[in-house]
């Protein structure tokens, strides 16, 4: 096929598709933005525990990096097949029953004694959940556009950390005055509650695909049009969830062993890093829209890179939460403009499984580093030299986030899926984003 060829597919027109002049796509964005919210406050009410909570069962540092990583070998494993299944089956059938597995996942945690339950628990809260967030993205880029996908990532986003900034805040306090288990079991009753909201709120959005009497476009030749550049956004995005996955072991562990942090610091830490993303990725979402993707991907890594610098340094919660707002503002400028450019560049009919397949990049980042930085921190007591690896890795994202085509996402013209007069949905080819 020539690279530089104009390929029209016919599409569904007028009530059968859902465009960005339509008010619906955006209302549909908001209400899961709230869903998650609410969801990711269960998610966040346990983050503070679990350094203590391994502490209270007499666990090392490799053991808390097993646990983490056994949630996101599972997401690893189910990640693309529930992307996959969401395409067929819808994305919020998935969404309702990644919310229904979460919780039971947390009332097992509350009553768990052992290290094996708890890697048990853990690794059922991956499998069940592994089609929460490929979905909710593809959601997201069924009812979009490339006009809009930006800022609308970025309301997604700031859903997802208005829940982060109340979890581990509200975690963090009840850990501290009501026992290291009770916010399990709240977390549960939340997810519970997110269920009813998600089940009320949000409708399955009407997607923007091929007729049916007309054949899906093969997933091979969705990647081919775009191989260079999937290839470089999955490094970016296993660059950028490296550093989280360090943060979660080593440098927790660091923090309460070394710096005595209490369980309510920890909340107020990641509160404050959460109010910084949500303002953050609704603003350089918008920016990415307007500016383009690129640079922003780039410039984060980097960001993101000092962050992990300044952590080394930190010597109390003050240092802890400026290190903490730095890496927000990395984080933030790249993690929108990753997912929208991913969207960008993806046939409609693929959304769900090239998500999934993302998902399963940034797993499995959260699996490697929990356990390089738990093992790590076993054999020196310090979590810097785990957070220098990061820092190197985030670097590499940077640097090969510059190799992206300069116009990318920013009218690229790599995938255009406005219809024209005719009903025909024109796809053009960018060769600059092929091998």
């Amino acid at each position: 096929m020539d690279p530089e060829a104009e390929v029209t597919l016919p599409v569904v027109t007028g009530q059968d598709i859902e465009t960005d002049d339509k008010p619906g796509g955006m209302y549909q964005v908001w209400m899961l933005a709230f869903s998650l919210s609410i969801l990711q406050i269960g998610f966040g009410l346990v983050t503070p525990i679990f350094p203590f909570y391994i502490k209270d069962l007499g666990m090392a540092g490799i053991e808390l990096g097993v646990l983490a990583a056994s949630f996101a070998f599972a997401r690893i494993i189910l990640a693309g097949p529930m992307g996959r299944l969401s395409d067929r089956v819808g994305r919020k059938p998935i969404l309702m029953f990644s919310l229904l597995g979460f919780a039971f996942s947390n009332i097992v945690y509350a009553y768990a004694y052992d290290v094996i339950v708890m890697v048990t628990a853990r690794a059922l809260e991956g499998a069940v959940s592994a089609g929460f967030f490929p979905a909710a993205n593809a959601f997201v880029s069924d009812v979009t556009t490339s006009k809009n996908r930006g800022t609308a990532m970025g309301y997604l986003s700031m859903g997802n950390m208005v829940g982060f900034i109340v979890g581990p805040a509200l975690g963090g306090f009840l850990a501290q005055f009501l026992g290291i288990r009770m916010p399990f079991l709240l977390a549960a009753v939340v997810t519970l509650v997110t269920l009813v909201f998600l089940y009320v709120l949000v409708q399955e959005p009407v997607k923007k695909t091929i007729k049916d009497s007309i054949p899906k476009m093969p997933i091979r030749e969705v990647i081919s049009r775009a191989r260079r550049c999937y290839g470089i956004l999955g490094i970016a995005m296993f660059a950028n969830m490296f550093a989280m996955g360090v943060l979660e072991v080593a440098f927790l562990l660091d923090a309460v062993i070394n710096i005595g942090v209490e369980p309510y610091e920890i909340g107020i830490f990641f509160g404050v890093i959460g109010i910084s993303m949500m303002i953050g990725n609704i603003g350089f979402g918008k920016l990415s829209d307007v500016r383009g993707r690129k640079w922003l991907i780039v410039i984060g890594a980097m960001v993101g890179a000092l962050s992990l610098i300044m952590f080394i340094f930190a010597t109390n919660t003050i240092d802890l939460l400026i290190a903490g707002i730095v890496l927000s503002i990395g984080m933030s400028m790249r993690g929108p403009a990753i997912q929208a450019l991913i969207a960008d560049v993806t046939d409609p009919s693929a959304y769900g499984v090239l998500m999934g397949a993302f998902g399963a990049v940034s797993n499995s980042a959260y699996a490697v580093s929990p356990l390089i930085s738990g093992q790590i921190f076993d054999d020196t007591g310090s979590a810097a030299l785990s957070l220098l690896i990061a820092g190197g890795v985030s670097v590499v994202g940077g640097v090969a986030a510059v190799f992206l085509p300069s116009d990318a996402g920013k009218d690229s013209g790599v995938v255009n899926s406005e219809p024209d007069a005719e009903g025909f949905e024109t796809i053009e080819n960018d060769s600059s984003l092929t091998t």
